[in-house]
């Protein structure tokens, strides 16, 4: 798998895994907020509806034990001759306006002697066995079944015979049961818009009203019974299954009759019924709004996980690839990483170890190349050096002979010269193959500078060349074998006269580095190409015809004997720059 991979299925896990159960929880908690605030408004909304029917009832009869005892209601005697009594219900029907449908008396013969409605005079009310009775400030008043086809409530009360013991008749009010309806459409108040149904149940457990909703759609509640065996106060709220309603789950508030002042009421109970899917509407709608956000946040989350990883990732991916390359033996060029500070560090301490291996690999190939270089040396010691000191040895004694002619002498020469080249040769072949451990003394580098360019300043003037000293540094003095060192300059100033031109310049400068001692041997020459840096310090790699290429590799030899440091790059003049780094004395470094 990759860091890509990685962080992203991290950042899902974490991130957007406990954002989903932190928000289940949060919706889980407001949805029990919700559910006991729904409940509580349930039940107190069916309590207000209970008191104010338990109120109107008690208004009813109220009119009802007071009209019964007005004087007019005793011209049943005479039965309503003057219509005194038809003339007073006909204004108790319209100052009531549409409470009562209709007000009327009957005598003991149930025969109607005065009515609000003329049309009823005369004809004969057959009385029924009272639906249900009760008996309020000495006053027993009966209630007629009732009629839901008709809309009307019947109450009915007996007229007192003033003058005599006895009972002239009754009185009845037919209640306009729409008042009922109006009640139980009220609705709920903390949300008009939400669906709701109210049931009005009597003593016996029969519905008796209902809201509009279930008026207007014949219905049938089974369940109903279970319900009333459950409500065991006088107020609360419950949970069940309404088969009405597909047995959807609905919360349920109730209410028993308290009563009104001195009337007990008639032990009815009023019902509210809200579906789940209507009460718990704004948590849903709030819960579809999260996940939206949640989905919003995830794709955000994905984008941003995308650009962070491939910000870690990326530069890992560079230094991988640097490293195959490296691996491989390609040019490789470290690469520039411009991330974290983690990262940077990283890649800085990991192409430092590139260097070093890469450092590491160029020493064996180095020390295999010495290798070669003293196998063959000591071979040429042997078997060259012998045949050349004969040569040189037979040469000098021709040379003494006095008849010898200038041919022979010149030819003697050019023996002698090739077999002191030879023998010079084999020298550098030792001297770099095994060279001599160097024997450490504090010495001033500007001597030995100014002691090297009196051995060089013949070869300088030979060929016109100009050569600068600018020995700048203030701390001169270091651990090194005097001999090596002089050395080192010989050939690097050598070297810097075969390149340049006749009248050319070459300018040798000291300056102090941090704990060290910096000489830079610069000319004018052709200078040496980028893709040959690396090599010039390869054995046997030069850039002459005559040369041989160990002069630079000797020089490298003796500076890392002496925990020191070489390097070239360009110089300002055009040609080549030699960096030679040297450790100073221990009482000469910085602090």
């Amino acid at each position: 798998m990759t860091i890509r991979n990685t962080l992203l299925m991290s950042y899902l896990l974490i991130s957007l895994a406990s954002a989903l159960l932190i928000t289940l929880m949060i919706f889980v908690h407001l949805q029990e907020i919700l559910r006991a605030e729904i409940e509580d408004k349930l039940k107190s909304q069916a309590t207000t509806i209970m008191q104010q029917i338990d109120t109107t009832l008690f208004e009813r009869m109220e009119n009802m034990a007071m009209w019964s005892q007005l004087e007019v209601m005793q011209e049943v005697r005479v039965r309503d001759v003057d219509k005194r009594l038809s003339h007073f219900l006909n204004e108790l029907h319209a100052g009531y306006d549409g409470v009562y449908e209709q007000i009327f008396v009957v005598d003991q013969d149930d025969e109607t002697v005065s009515a609000s409605d003329a049309g009823m005079i005369g004809t004969r009310y057959q009385q029924s066995r009272p639906w249900l009775t009760a008996t309020h400030n000495n006053h027993t008043h009966s209630l007629q079944h009732l009629d839901t086809n008709d809309g009307k409530l019947y109450f009915s009360i007996p007229i007192p015979d003033a003058f005599e013991s006895g009972v002239l008749g009754r009185l009845y009010a037919g209640f306009d049961w729409k008042e009922i309806y109006r009640l139980l459409d009220a609705p709920l108040p903390f949300s008009a818009s939400a669906q709701s149904y109210a049931l009005l149940v009597d003593n016996n457990g029969r519905l008796i009203a209902s809201s509009s909703e279930l008026r207007n759609n014949p219905f049938k509640f089974d369940r109903l019974s279970e319900i009333l065996t459950l409500m065991t106060d006088v107020s609360g709220s419950l949970t069940t299954q309404a088969d009405f309603l597909d047995n959807e789950y609905v919360l349920v508030g109730y209410a028993r009759s308290p009563g009104y002042r001195t009337f007990k009421g008639f032990g009815w109970s009023v019902l509210i019924l809200q579906p789940n899917k209507s009460a718990f509407a704004p948590v849903w709608n709030l819960w579809q709004a999260v996940l939206v956000f949640l989905c919003l946040t995830l794709a955000l989350g994905v984008m941003v996980s995308f650009w962070m990883s491939a910000k870690i990732a990326r530069p890992i991916v560079r230094l991988a690839e640097f490293t195959r390359d490296f691996m491989q033996g390609k040019q490789a060029v470290p690469p520039q990483l411009k991330s974290s500070r983690e990262l940077i560090e990283l890649s800085t301490q990991f192409t430092l170890m590139i260097n070093n291996l890469e450092q590491s690999r160029q020493d064996l190939v180095r020390v295999a190349k010495l290798a070669v270089i003293g196998e063959m040396a000591a071979s040429m010691a042997h078997e060259v050096r012998t045949p050349l000191g004969i040569l040189r040895s037979s040469a000098q004694i021709l040379q003494r002979e006095p008849e010898l002619s200038a041919i022979g002498h010149e030819m003697t020469e050019f023996i002698l010269s090739e077999t002191q080249r030879l023998n010079g040769l084999v020298t550098t072949l030792l001297e770099c193959a095994k060279p001599r451990p160097p024997q450490f003394s504090e010495q001033n580098l500007h001597h030995i500078i100014e002691h090297t360019m009196e051995l060089l300043h013949s070869q300088a003037d030979a060929k016109q060349v100009r050569i600068t000293l600018r020995l700048s540094a203030k701390k001169p003095l270091l651990y090194c074998d005097r001999d090596h060192i002089i050395q080192v300059f010989l050939n690097l100033i050598m070297n810097a006269l075969q390149h340049v031109e006749r009248g050319g310049r070459v300018e040798l400068t000291t300056r102090n580095q941090p704990n060290v001692l910096e000489t830079l041997v610069s000319d004018n020459g052709a200078g040496i190409p980028d893709a040959n840096k690396p090599k010039v310090f390869e054995p046997f790699f030069t850039q002459r015809q005559d040369g041989i290429g160990l002069g630079l590799t000797v020089v490298q030899q003796i500076i890392f004997a002496h925990h020191g440091k070489i390097f070239v790059t360009d110089s300002d003049y055009g040609g080549a720059c030699f960096h030679v780094l040297l450790p100073l004395t221990p009482s000469t470094q910085e602090p």
